[in-house]
C-alpha cells in the first residue's frame, strides 16, 4: 500500500456550495432553506418522449415527457438541461457521461426507476505513471447540479475511478436500492455539495433486502482523495451517512474489471454537514476490523489469518457501536449474508474472521451536525481531525480505536486530533463523557476538549453549516 503524500494540498482549489435558495418541502423549523432536487415543477401526467440526439451546445428537453432509453454523453460542451423531465424504467444507467470529456453540464432532471448516473472514468494499468495519465486525462469540469435520483437499482451518482474534479450540487439522491453517491477508487478533488442523500442502502441491486451490516451508506469514499464534502443532508439511510475505506481489491478471482486498490480514503474535507436518523454518522476505515471472508480480497492481509475472536471477548470496554455491529456478541454479523446464494447463517458463530487493512487517513470533520444516531463518528486509522462539530441528544459521539489492528499488531490509532466540539446533551453530559475512546488503541492524541463544560443549550434541529 503506498501511503498518500501532501493528502491536504488538493483541497484548497474546491468549490463552495453555491447559495441556497427556498423552502424544501418537509423540513424542520428553522432549518437552512434550500432547493434540492429537480427545479421545475413535475406535471401531474406524463407523455412518452423520444430523446434528442446529444450534441455540443445547449440540448432540452420536456417537462412533460417520459424518456425510457438511456442518455449516452460523449461529445464536450454539452448542457443537458431536462427542465424537469424524466428518465425512468430501465436496469441500466440512465445517464453515461463517457470518460475524457470536457464541460458537461446535467441540470434540473428527474431518474426515478434506472440505474442512477455513471460519470466514466478510465482503468490504467497498475503503475504510478499510468494513473497520473488516468487522471490527467479524466472529465474536466462536469457538473451534476439540480438533479433529484429515485429508487435507484444501482448507485444513485457513481464517480468512477480516476474521475478528478466533478460536482453533484443542490440535488436529492433518494430510496434507493445500493449506496446514494459513490466516490470510486483513484478519483481525487471530487465535490458533493448541497445534497439531500436520504433513505439509501436498504436492497442489493437484485432487490433482496440487506440486514445488519449488509446494508450500506449515503455516501461511499472508497480509495477516493481530496475531495470536499459540504452542507449536505444525510438522513434515515440504512447503514451510515459517509463510509471511508480502501476496498481489499474485492472479487479480484472472479471479477475481470476488479482492480488493486492503490490510494487510501485520505486527505478528505467534510464540514458542514447534518447527520440524523441513523446507525453510524461516518465511519472512518469502515472495514479496519471487519470480517471480509466472503469478499475474494486480493490484498495481502497483516495478520495471521484466520484470526481468533476469543481474546476480543475478554475484560476489554466495548463501544455502543462494537457492540450493534456484532463484534462483541455475533462475530458472524461482522460480514453478513448479502444475496441469494450466499451460505446461509451458522449456529454457533465462528470464532475466526478473514481481516485485512483498511486506510482513511488525514480527513477533517468540521462544523457537522449529528443527532439521533447509535455512534456519530468511529474512527478507526491515523491523523484524523474531529474539530468544532455539534452532537445533540445522548449517544456515542465519538469512537475512537481499533481492537483488531491495536492488539494484534501493535499499532493502535495514531494521530487524532479531537478539538472544540460543543453537545446539546439532555443529560448534561460532556462531549467526553459520550464518547468512547479505547484503552491501548490510540496514541498520540492531542485532546483540546474540555471534560466539563461542552455541553451548549440544544436547538430545535441540526443546521447545514450551522456551526
Amino acid at each position: 500500500m503506498n501511503r498518500t503524500t501532501g493528502r491536504r494540498a488538493g483541497c484548497l482549489a474546491l468549490l463552495p456550495i453555491l447559495c441556497l435558495l427556498s423552502v424544501l418541502s418537509g423540513t424542520a423549523a428553522g432549518e437552512t432553506r434550500a432547493i434540492y432536487g429537480a427545479l421545475t415543477p413535475a406535471p401531474e401526467t406524463l407523455r412518452a418522449c423520444t430523446l434528442p440526439e446529444m450534441t455540443p451546445g445547449k440540448v432540452l428537453l420536456e417537462t412533460d415527457c417520459r424518456y425510457t432509453e438511456p442518455v449516452v454523453i460523449s461529445a464536450d460542451n454539452i448542457l443537458l438541461d431536462c427542465r424537469g423531465g424524466t428518465i425512468t424504467g430501465m436496469h441500466r444507467r440512465g445517464i453515461t457521461i463517457r470518460p475524457g470529456l470536457k464541460n458537461i453540464t446535467i441540470r434540473d432532471c428527474r431518474l426515478d426507476d434506472t440505474g442512477g448516473i455513471l460519470i466514466e472514468g478510465q482503468t490504467p494499468s497498475d503503475d504510478a505513471a499510468a494513473r497520473d495519465e488516468a487522471r490527467a486525462n479524466s472529465s474536466q469540469g462536469v457538473v451534476l447540479d439540480h438533479l433529484t435520483i429515485t429508487k435507484s437499482y444501482m448507485t444513485g451518482v457513481f464517480v468512477d475511478h480516476y474521475v478528478v474534479g466533478a460536482t453533484i450540487r443542490n440535488s436529492i439522491v433518494a430510496d434507493g436500492h445500493h449506496v446514494g453517491i459513490y466516490l470510486e477508487h483513484g478519483s481525487q478533488k471530487n465535490v458533493v455539495s448541497g445534497n439531500l442523500i436520504r433513505n439509501n442502502g436498504l436492497f442489493t441491486n437484485k432487490g433482496i433486502r440487506r440486514i445488519g451490516p449488509t446494508r450500506r451508506e449515503g455516501l461511499s469514499v472508497d480509495g477516493s482523495a481530496y475531495n470536499l464534502i459540504e452542507n449536505n443532508i444525510f438522513d434515515s439511510n440504512a447503514f451510515g451517512g459517509i463510509f471511508h475505506y480502501k476496498n481489499c481489491w474485492e472479487f479480484h478471482t472472479t471479477n475481470p474489471e476488479s482492480r488493486p486498490r492503490l490510494q487510501g480514503s485520505d486527505g478528505n474535507v467534510i464540514r458542514g454537514n447534518v447527520f440524523r436518523n441513523m446507525d453510524i454518522g461516518i465511519w472512518v476505515a469502515s472495514r479496519q476490523a471487519r470480517d471480509l471472508v466472503m469478499w475474494d480480497c486480493g490484498d495481502k492481509s497483516p495478520y495471521d489469518s484466520p484470526v481468533s475472536l476469543a481474546p476480543m471477548m475478554g475484560d476489554r470496554p466495548w463501544g455502543q457501536s462494537d457492540t450493534f455491529l456484532g463484534y462483541h456478541f455475533n462475530p458472524e454479523l461482522i460480514a453478513g449474508f448479502v444475496d441469494k446464494n450466499a451460505l446461509a447463517p451458522r449456529w454457533p458463530f465462528p470464532m475466526e474472521l478473514r481481516l485485512y487493512e483498511d486506510f482513511a487517513e488525514d480527513n477533517t470533520y468540521q462544523d457537522n451536525c449529528f443527532e439521533n444516531l447509535v455512534t456519530g463518528i468511529r474512527i478507526e486509522d491515523d491523523g484524523n481531525t474531529v474539530r468544532d462539530n455539534l452532537f445533540v441528544g445522548d449517544f456515542e459521539y465519538l469512537y475512537l480505536g481499533s481492537p483488531f489492528r491495536a492488539k494484534m499488531l501493535n499499532r493502535p490509532i495514531e494521530g487524532t486530533v479531537i478539538e472544540g466540539n460543543k453537545n446539546a446533551s439532555p443529560s448534561s453530559r460532556s462531549f467526553l463523557q459520550n464518547s468512547f475512546l479505547a484503552d491501548d488503541e490510540h496514541r498520540d492524541t492531542v485532546i483540546v476538549q474540555p471534560d466539563a463544560g461542552s455541553s451548549v443549550p440544544a436547538p430545535d434541529t441540526c443546521k447545514t453549516g450551522q456551526t
